[in-house]
């Protein structure tokens, strides 16, 4: 009977703990992306083994890139319902949605820093966007690296890029190297406002880096047999996924060869797994550790890209400090 009580009294204290520190409480990880699946670009939300996925955004535009605030509360996305892709904020039911700059312009795979004031995206000038992929989008080359706080105020253009992933300490920015022949993994200083670049000779074809919550690597797709098209947009034969150490070194092949256009890692908010895109027919989730192994499907209608994992546990209030997850995504504005 004691024991029972004292379990009581912990559960309590737990609870209390949770709601002080801005958790919501019950809540199980969540993983947000897009999905196709009725032939538009949606955001969904779904449990972390892939069951309960449901569709938030329900509008005729196209939504991509969602990414968790750090409390796990709200929702920043990409969307073109205004005419162009630009940034917006919704909470996390789907409901209030706002947009966050009260100018247009074309802004594209927002990433939300971890102290929740900041966020970073890619910026190009609508007058360059062509149609791809039944919308109109700006080609990478001419693509700029912004960041600004959350509620569009405040803008800063740092350099030539896109695909921005903040580090868990909010000091760094890793990023595609824009403006080059080739896309290699660079490193952004926001505080020097400084930038070098990784695995240049080794890896220049690289997308979608994704830093660690535990901020020592980095995940990115390398891409075989790129190429700039005509457009300005990139081709490749093939794309694989690896790790690196976020000072360039200790780099690690996690998905095979044979693994079709594996692509957009995104890490889990305790850093022990992955989660990507692979092509097998159509673009679909899969979920893995860190050597490659215990694999798993987690979508399977339509295709399925742009996730970004969430889990109360591991995220609290925004601080400098929290264990978070920030993913950015594709295109820009």
């Amino acid at each position: 009977m004691k024991d029972c009580a004292k379990f009581i009294i912990f559960s309590y204290t737990l609870s209390a703990l949770f709601v002080f520190s801005g958790i919501r409480v019950g809540w199980a990880a969540e993983i947000v992306f897009t999905s196709k699946r009725d032939g538009n670009a949606e955001i969904y939300t779904m449990n972390s083994d892939g069951n309960e996925q449901v569709n938030l955004t329900q509008h005729p535009a196209a939504d991509y890139h969602p990414t968790w605030s750090p409390n796990g509360k709200q929702i920043l996305f990409s969307s073109d319902r205004d005419g162009i892709f630009d940034l917006y904020l919704m909470d996390a039911d789907g409901t209030n949605v706002k947009k966050v700059f009260e100018s247009s312009k074309y802004r594209w795979e927002p990433a939300w820093a971890p102290d929740g004031k900041r966020i970073a995206y890619a910026q190009g000038d609508p007058e360059k966007a062509l149609e791809q992929f039944g919308a109109r989008f700006v080609p990478y080359p001419a693509l700029t690296l912004c960041i600004a706080t959350v509620d569009g105020d405040a803008v800063e253009k740092l350099t030539a890029g896109f695909n921005p992933s903040w580090s868990p300490d909010g000091r760094e920015i890793a990023f595609v190297v824009g403006g080059l022949k080739h896309t290699p993994l660079g490193i952004y200083d926001t505080r020097r406002r400084s930038q070098k670049t990784l695995l240049l000779k080794e890896m220049p074809w690289i997308f979608k880096p994704d830093w660690s919550p535990q901020s020592n690597k980095i995940a990115f797709a390398k891409l075989d047999g790129a190429m700039f098209n005509g457009q300005g947009f990139i081709s490749s034969n093939n794309s694989t996924i690896y790790i690196v150490n976020s000072d360039g070194t200790g780099l690690q092949q996690i998905t095979k060869d044979d693994e079709r256009f594996s692509g957009r890692p995104t890490w889990s908010p305790h850093g022990d797994e992955l989660i990507y895109n692979n092509f097998n027919g159509s673009f679909q989730l899969y979920k893995t550790d860190l050597n490659g192994h215990n694999l798993t499907q987690l979508t399977h209608d339509g295709n399925n890209t742009h996730a970004d994992w969430f889990d109360p546990f591991y995220s609290v209030s925004p601080s400098v400090q929290s264990i978070t997850t920030t993913w950015g995504e594709i295109k820009a504005d």
